[in-house]
């Protein structure tokens, strides 16, 4: 993809371009990344371990304790100026998809079955049809497309001191085949015999 978006530059820029990319955006993902799952799995747990039910009081109380947290780390707002106009209006909308994370992977953290043997058969247990699996997934992924809709409005949003319209195209299209791939998996995962 960044070959693609990169055709149109000159022999100069284009090393400038990958080397403000890897050393900026890209090691910043990657350690965010790590980072938030991190706190994903952790939350989901402790909530597990405390009998604290989805959408619940407590539920929310917990949400909200640890969202400056899971702000820090996300991509998403890692990438932005925190004293945007719309960094408001994009960290609502964070909210929202850090909610969704955290009730997609509850279920499948509470499945305590010894026979569970790899991936497609946990996925099949926390959630019972492939419609439920997409629901919980198109939550997630809607929740992220609303973020990048706030951030192509006004570009200026990102704190990347160079080519920020290119790393944003690079990054949405990432995220299209990302989306694409996830669904052939569900697919995947719920058309293969249970072993």
């Amino acid at each position: 993809m960044i070959g693609q978006e990169l055709k149109g530059l000159t022999f100069v820029l284009k090393p400038i371009f990958l080397r403000v990319y890897s050393n900026l955006v890209q090691k910043d993902l990657e350690r965010g990344t790590i980072k938030t799952m991190n706190q994903l799995l952790n939350l989901s747990k402790t909530m597990i371990v405390d009998g604290i039910e989805m959408k619940s009081e407590q539920f929310y109380n917990r949400l909200n304790n640890n969202f400056p947290i899971y702000l820090k780390n996300d991509q998403t707002g890692r990438l932005c100026k925190r004293n945007h106009m719309n960094f408001k209006r994009l960290e609502d909308n964070l909210r929202k998809t850090f909610e969704a994370q955290i009730c997609s992977i509850i279920p499948l953290l509470k499945i305590d079955n010894k026979r569970i043997q790899n991936y497609y058969q946990l996925c099949r247990s926390a959630f019972e049809t492939v419609e439920e699996c997409k629901y919980v997934l198109k939550k997630q992924t809607d929740a992220m497309y609303n973020a990048q809709q706030i951030i192509k409005k006004d570009l200026s949003i990102l704190d990347i001191p160079t080519a920020s319209s290119i790393i944003f195209r690079i990054l949405r299209k990432g995220f299209d085949i990302q989306v694409r791939n996830f669904d052939r998996a569900i697919e995947r995962i719920y058309a293969a015999d249970m072993v």
